[in-house]
């Protein structure tokens, strides 16, 4: 019940919308929508995000000891897409099992993987910054504030990486951080920001496709808070939670006579491309762990950076 109880919560807010927008004009724009271009698009974008992800984290895993072949690495990055429909925790989990039986031993691997997670969140974090300069007033002035504590933190952080207290050297789990340094963790975060902006890019591109045309502008200022919305958990990749935000900002770009079949339109988009990119995420994870289970990366020894 814990498990499915996300879900839920997600599906709930979903039928909570549909309740607050027409229903016959979701359908309506679901059924008039530019498919084709839709599927390709989100093909395409899958396709490259895992290939940028997969060359991040071979700079990343560099940084802290060492790191499978990129080739290996893409598929053990796209056999996680399989748990990452339940949790985006899950799929770093899987990583880290797979870090693991690449030689890493247990502590090695969470550490490594959370040198992933960490770097991640600074990329995020300081592709939120510079989207947020870009943003009106009415969203920069509450959300900047936030941005720079978090700025803040991060700084914190990387002074006591960079100090290498003698506690932290005695934790199994923190020796990879420290192996990477303050050097390794500026590299790692500036590998992972095209990670990041191409992420932005490609999400305000997915408006484009369907015919409502966001300004780039406003779109390089929203989606980076829409991906920190995301990756709480909360619900399934934010499931529910991002849609009812996207329906409340990008309905005025929308085509429609009135305010309720332009938020019709921009939910119709979340949801089709929110079921594409589960679908074929499944398929890229599938296909992925099968090559994995034939040998294709059994399992990678790690190369020394």
């Amino acid at each position: 019940m814990r498990a499915l109880l996300p879900w839920l919560l997600g599906a709930a807010i979903v039928v909570w919308l549909l309740l607050r927008v027409p229903f016959g004009a979701v359908v309506a724009a679901l059924a008039g929508g530019r498919w084709g271009a839709l599927v390709a698009y989100v093909a395409f974008e899958l396709a490259v995000l895992l290939l940028v992800d997969a060359w991040a984290t071979v700079v990343t895993l560099r940084r802290c000891g060492g790191s499978p072949p990129f080739r290996d690495v893409l598929a053990m990055r796209g056999a996680t897409y399989l748990l990452n429909l339940l949790h985006f925790g899950a799929g770093q989990g899987a990583f880290g099992w797979y870090l693991a039986r690449a030689g890493r031993g247990g502590w090695g691997a969470g550490g490594a993987l959370l040198l992933m997670l960490v770097t991640q969140g600074l990329a995020l974090v300081l592709v939120t910054a510079a989207g947020l300069l870009l943003a009106p007033p009415w969203l920069a002035r509450p959300a900047l504030p936030v941005a720079a504590l978090a700025l803040a933190g991060i700084a914190a952080y990387l002074v006591v990486v960079a100090l290498r207290p003698s506690w932290a050297q005695r934790v199994s789990l923190l020796r990879p951080l420290l192996v990477a340094g303050l050097r390794g963790h500026l590299v790692a975060a500036a590998a992972r920001v095209p990670h990041m902006a191409l992420l932005v890019l490609l999400n305000w591109g997915l408006y484009r496709v369907w015919g409502m045309l966001v300004p780039l502008r406003f779109g390089l200022a929203v989606w980076p808070i829409l991906m920190l919305v995301s990756a709480l958990p909360i619900t399934p990749s934010g499931l529910g939670t991002v849609q009812a935000l996207q329906v409340s900002l990008f309905a005025q770009w929308a085509p429609g006579p009135d305010l309720a079949s332009r938020q019709a339109e921009v939910l119709a988009l979340t949801l089709a491309s929110y079921a594409l990119a589960l679908l074929l995420q499944a398929a890229i994870g599938a296909f992925s762990l099968r090559a994995l289970r034939r040998g294709f990366g059994e399992p990678p020894a790690a190369t020394p950076s």
